[in-house]
């Protein structure tokens, strides 16, 4: 009898797993803040590995001190990322779906930097970014690719997050200049104190 009541929890239990997973891709499900700041991770870090292998040994230098600073916030949100893969597509398909974001992330950086006339630009690019990532006050890694765009297709639904569009470097926003408040009814006269 306690091998009958197994097998009917096990026969439940796997049911209700492929339910969860089916309703999780019909709905479309989202990716959440920390996936979606793994992806933007990944993509940099594809961008900066094809310009370690492309652009020359300074990129190169870059690129390994890159990995050797941010290793620890590397690893951590690579687990992050592989993790919703298979959280999405079931194990053994969230495996292949996660190699091959990967694989086509690092291809689309090759194709855009050999992109006529573009490898310059490339390089140049990347080591912006290299010197921002490698400043002497250390940023925090999710902080920095956050504000670093890049192109490249997000794998999963992220609903209302995105991630940035081209890999430009870090670049400010303009200055932003609050206006004052226009004068309400009620609001008492205004009194200049200065001439």
């Amino acid at each position: 009898m306690n091998r009958k009541i197994q097998r009917s929890a096990f026969v439940v239990l796997t049911v209700f797993s492929g339910c969860q997973i089916a309703e999780a891709k019909s709905l479309g499900a989202c990716a959440s803040a920390a996936e979606v700041s793994a992806i933007q991770v990944s993509a940099v870090q594809q961008e900066l590995t094809d310009a370690a292998l492309a652009c020359g040994d300074k990129e190169t230098g870059l690129y390994n001190r890159f990995q050797t600073v941010f290793n620890k916030e590397l690893r951590r949100s690579d687990a992050v990322m592989l993790s919703m893969f298979k959280r999405l597509n079931g194990s053994a398909r969230g495996n292949a779906e996660y190699d091959s974001y990967k694989t086509r992330a690092i291809a689309h950086a090759e194709q855009r930097r050999t992109i006529p006339g573009e490898a310059a630009n490339f390089c140049r690019t990347a080591d912006i970014v290299f010197a921002a990532a490698l400043a002497p006050d250390k940023p925090v890694l999710e902080d920095f690719v956050a504000g670093v765009p890049v192109e490249e297709k997000t794998p999963v639904d992220v609903c209302v997050i995105s991630v940035g569009t081209t890999l430009q470097g870090v670049a400010a926003g303009p200055d932003v200049m609050p206006s004052p408040r226009p004068d309400l009814p009620g609001d008492p006269p205004n009194q200049n104190l200065f001439p």
